[in-house]
């Protein structure tokens, strides 16, 4: 828990690394519709150990499309940092003005050279292990530096933390809403200076990881009650093998607002993407925290326990816990709020990969 005497609870003792007062994040939707959600926090003129940064705004009514946002956020621009979880760069390959392409084998692009590299150590480890997955053999790549960059690798392979490829499934247009925006804002805000690209997930997953494999989920949200079903499955389950006392992985059902069925692992499935990451940090918080029969019991855990986080006059605590984009939106603030107050750095990079490729900002892992 991330209480007063927590790693969290100790920001009062230190002072503000990055003298900002105002943190905006959003949680960026599409241009066309209403997704994109707003969060504006703000350091007081004289912080307590109890209130330490205040809810200011959550754009509640708003519309932000391009005109709205982009006036919204020059509003603010001389002391405020923002914080959005979109891609703020584009993959190397597409950002390339190369005349012809010389193809990833040889091509001296110091990206593309970090892909290739880091590509060989890991088939030297697989080699080593026996343990080449299916597939390499007949060639399929391990990264497609067109629709990915170094930090979405680096998040996943060293942090367990599978965040959205930048030009992947789903991700053209909003990619290419924010390449748009960051243009239209270039004169205001610069990248990792006062314009931060953050996933809130990933704030998530390291500020509230799992103490232990969780042995039991969150009440469910009123309004969505367990069907029968759930008493069924758990009592079909199978023994844990060898005579262990460990108790067998279990599913939860629930019904959503259309009343379909559906089903809620406690511990990540078999067909969870991040389940075969070594050494990956679970967190069901993050896992759980939107789009499940467990979202509100778990975000009104995580307000409870980010230290410092008041809501401001008029600021409904309701409305970020009812509604997923707002929800994002205050975790992309919060998190630029911690940037400032502890003095993150970009990691060492001597071939300034990170600096040009582009670097999702997250909190360090818990001590």
């Amino acid at each position: 828990m991330l209480d007063g005497k927590g790693w969290l609870g100790r920001l009062s003792a230190d002072a503000m690394r990055r003298a900002f007062k105002t943190f905006i994040g959003v949680d960026l939707g599409g241009g066309k519709g209403k997704t994109t959600a707003l969060c504006r926090l703000r350091v007081p003129d004289k912080p307590s150990s109890d209130v330490e940064v205040i809810v200011e705004d959550q754009g509640a009514g708003a519309s932000f499309y391009d005109e709205q946002l982009i006036d919204y956020l020059r509003r603010f621009a001389d002391s405020a940092v923002l914080a959005i979880d979109a891609p703020l760069s584009l993959p190397v390959c597409v950002r390339c003005t190369l005349p012809k392409c010389p193809g990833p084998a040889i091509c001296e692009v110091p990206t593309i050279a970090w892909f290739r590299q880091r590509d060989a150590h890991k088939l030297q480890d697989e080699l080593a292990t026996g343990g080449v997955p299916e597939g390499r053999s007949r060639g399929k790549p391990r990264y497609t530096p067109y629709t990915q960059r170094a930090t979405e690798v680096l998040l996943h392979e060293e942090h367990g933390i599978t965040p959205r490829e930048t030009l992947g499934q789903g991700m053209g247009p909003l990619t290419a809403r924010m390449a748009f925006l960051r243009r239209a804002l270039a004169d205001r805000y610069q990248l990792n200076h006062n314009l931060l690209e953050v996933y809130p997930k990933a704030t998530l997953t390291q500020l509230f990881p799992d103490a232990a494999p969780p042995l039991s989920l969150p009440p469910l949200s009123s309004g969505q009650p367990a069907s029968p079903a759930a008493a069924s499955s758990s009592a079909k389950a199978p023994a844990a093998p060898n005579g262990s006392k460990s108790p067998a992985r279990t599913t939860v059902r629930y019904r959503d607002s259309n009343g379909k069925e559906v089903r809620l692992p406690d511990e990540a499935s078999d067909d969870d993407s991040e389940s075969d990451t070594p050494g990956r940090r679970r967190s069901q918080v993050a896992r759980l925290y939107k789009r499940s029969g467990h979202a509100l019991p778990i975000r009104t855990r995580v307000l409870e326990e980010l230290p410092g986080l008041r809501f401001g006059p008029g600021q409904w605590r309701e409305f970020t816990l009812q509604n997923d984009h707002q929800f994002d939106a205050l975790i992309c603030a919060y998190t630029a709020y911690l940037w400032a107050r502890q003095g993150w750095q970009l990691p060492a990079d001597p071939g300034q990969i990170f600096a040009e490729d582009g670097w999702i900002w997250f909190p360090p892992a818990r001590g």
